[in-house]
């Protein structure tokens, strides 16, 4: 026999809210690897701005280094204030990560909508034993989410908890 069709109201009241959620932070370690990533950026581009004048035969402004130095100012504070706001949690039907510093982004991802889910570790982060799970969903490529700066054994848990998860759902 069918099951009747229903459609109930649902009120706001009723809605759980995600403020209310408490979320984890990413290790600690985590911040190294961003500003060594950074620091590898910032030499290359000291090396550019070192040949780039001996190439053309140019002298540089005072004024393009000044800048230059200004915008590595303003990245390296942004890393740590980024850093701060990255958190995620994983419930019991769905995950929730939220980043950003000037525009804050949550993204929630029930367990059904995943299609793949992989861990991958960087240089800097195998150095810190640190990885990053990636979760691939059905709605493309901006519903799709990366935890970085979990270490390793977090990481193959969750994605172990989640593989689990979306096995049941299948079944």
């Amino acid at each position: 026999m069918k099951n009747a069709f229903s459609n109930n109201n649902v009120f706001l009241e009723n809605i759980p809210q995600t403020e209310n959620v408490d979320y984890s932070t990413l290790e600690k370690k985590y911040l190294n690897v961003m500003v060594l990533n950074r620091v590898i950026w910032c030499v290359i581009t000291i090396i550019a701005l070192i040949a780039i004048p001996i190439l053309r035969d140019d002298n540089f402004s005072i004024y393009i280094y000044l800048s230059s130095l200004f915008i590595w100012l303003i990245i390296f504070t942004f890393t740590g204030f980024s850093f701060k706001k990255k958190k995620y949690v994983f419930r019991e039907h769905d995950l929730i990560y939220s980043s950003g510093v000037v525009f804050t982004k949550s993204i929630l991802i029930p367990y059904n909508r995943i299609q793949h889910l992989a861990v991958h570790q960087g240089v800097f982060s195998r150095i810190y034993n640190l990885a990053s799970i990636q979760f691939y969903t059905a709605g493309g490529s901006s519903s799709d989410i990366s935890i970085k700066g979990l270490s390793k054994e977090d990481a193959d848990r969750w994605k172990e908890f989640v593989s689990e998860k979306i096995k049941k759902l299948k079944q």
